[in-house]
C-alpha cells in the first residue's frame, strides 16, 4: 500500500485524535499541521498530542506547508459549515491536493449550496484530486450502513435509522451543541438563531434518497430538546433535572406524499439503551443493530484516516461516501 503523505489542518478534539491516529500508521506520513490559535502555533505536533516530539510544528499559514511539503492530502477538521471552510477547500484543491474532510454540509453539498458543489467539482477535476466529506454521523451510521445494507435485497420501499447517543460520553463541544445544561428558553432562542444542534441530518436523507434511487420529491427535519428527568453529572457540565439534556432530531425524506426515508438521532446527557440500528424495508428485509452504539469521537476520527488510501486512489472531483472505494482500517 503507498505511503500517503498527510497534512492535518484543524487541531480541535477531532482534529487532534485524527491526527494522533494517522501518527502510528505505518502508510501514513505526516507532513505538517495546521491550526490558527496562537497557543497551538509553534508547538511539536507530537508533544501537542501528548507524545514524544515528532518534528512537525504547528503552522498558522497552509499555503506555506502546500507548496514546501507537497502533500497527497489533507486531514480536514475545522468547522461544520461549507460557509466557513470553502475556502480551505479552494486553496487545498488549487494546490492540487486531496481533501477529506469533516466538514458535515460536505457530506452532500449539492443538496443545501449546489452552486458551490458545481464550482468545486470542476475544480478538482481541473486539477486532478478527490474532495470527500465524510464521519460517523454523517457519513456512516445513518447513510452509508444503510446503503450498504441494501445490496442483499432484490426491492427496497424504504429505510429507517435510529441512534441513540449518550451525549455524557462525548467532548465538550458536542455536549454544548445539543445544548446540554441550558433551560428550554435558553434552548429556543439558540434553535432560532441557526448553527445549533446536530448538522447534516438533511444530507444524509439526501445521500440516501439519491444513492438508493428512492426519488425522495420531499425532505424536512424536525429539532426538539430532550430534558432532563434526574440530574446528571458529566466531566465537563452538570445538568439539573427540567433543563435540556440533549436534543431529538429527525429527518424524514418523502415521495408523492409518502414517507420512504426517517432517519431519527437522539443525543442527550443520560439517554438510555445507546445503539445504531439501521432497517430496509425491502425484500428481504434487512435490520441491523448496534448495541451500545458506535462511540462517535473515536468513530469520526478513524473513518477520516481510514479513508485516505481511499480518497486517494478516487478519480477527480467532488465525491460523496458511495462514491469512493468502501472504508478499511488503514495500518
Amino acid at each position: 500500500m503507498k505511503r500517503i503523505r498527510v497534512v492535518s489542518v484543524g487541531l480541535g478534539p477531532i482534529g487532534m485524535a485524527a491526527a494522533r491516529l494517522a501518527l502510528s500508521k505505518h502508510s501514513i506520513e505526516i507532513v505538517g499541521a495546521v491550526d490558527p490559535d496562537p497557543q497551538k502555533v509553534g508547538q511539536d505536533l507530537g508533544t501537542l498530542l501528548g507524545q514524544k516530539e515528532c518534528g512537525i510544528v504547528v503552522s498558522p499559514d497552509a499555503s506555506i506547508l502546500y507548496a514546501e511539503q507537497k502533500p497527497d492530502a489533507i486531514l480536514h477538521c475545522t468547522s461544520s459549515f461549507l460557509t466557513r471552510v470553502k475556502d480551505q477547500l479552494f486553496q487545498a484543491v488549487e494546490s492540487g491536493i486531496n481533501v477529506i474532510s469533516s466538514s458535515e454540509e460536505l457530506l452532500m453539498p449539492s443538496h443545501s449550496q449546489p452552486d458551490l458543489a458545481i464550482e468545486l467539482d470542476r475544480k478538482a477535476k481541473e486539477t486532478g484530486v478527490t474532495v470527500l466529506g465524510t464521519g460517523v454521523n454523517p457519513g456512516y451510521a445513518m447513510d452509508f450502513l444503510a446503503i450498504v445494507a441494501s445490496a442483499v435485497c432484490f426491492d427496497l420501499h424504504g429505510v429507517r435509522c435510529t441512534r441513540v447517543v449518550d451525549a455524557g460520553t462525548r467532548r465538550l463541544p458536542l455536549q454544548q451543541k445539543v445544548g446540554a445544561g441550558l433551560t428550554v428558553e435558553e434552548f429556543k432562542a439558540r434553535q432560532e438563531g441557526g448553527g445549533f444542534g446536530h448538522i447534516g441530518m438533511t444530507e444524509s436523507v439526501a445521500l440516501v434518497g439519491d444513492t438508493l434511487g428512492l426519488k425522495l420529491d420531499t425532505i424536512e427535519q424536525s429539532l426538539e430538546a430532550v430534558l432532563a428527568e434526574k440530574e446528571h453529572v458529566t466531566e465537563f457540565l452538570t445538568v439539573a433535572p427540567g433543563r435540556v439534556a440533549g436534543i431529538r432530531n429527525i429527518g424524514e425524506g418523502r415521495r408523492d406524499g409518502e414517507l420512504i426515508v426517517r432517519l431519527d438521532l437522539t443525543m442527550a446527557v443520560g439517554s438510555d439503551n445507546p445503539r445504531d440500528v439501521v432497517e430496509i424495508l425491502g425484500e428481504p428485509p434487512v435490520r441491523m443493530q448496534i448495541d451500545g452504539g458506535i462511540p462517535g469521537d473515536q468513530a469520526t476520527a478513524a473513518i477520516l484516516v481510514n479513508s485516505l488510501h481511499g480518497v486517494v486512489e478516487a478519480g477527480p472531483g467532488l465525491k460523496s461516501v458511495a462514491e469512493v472505494p468502501p472504508p478499511r482500517i488503514a495500518r
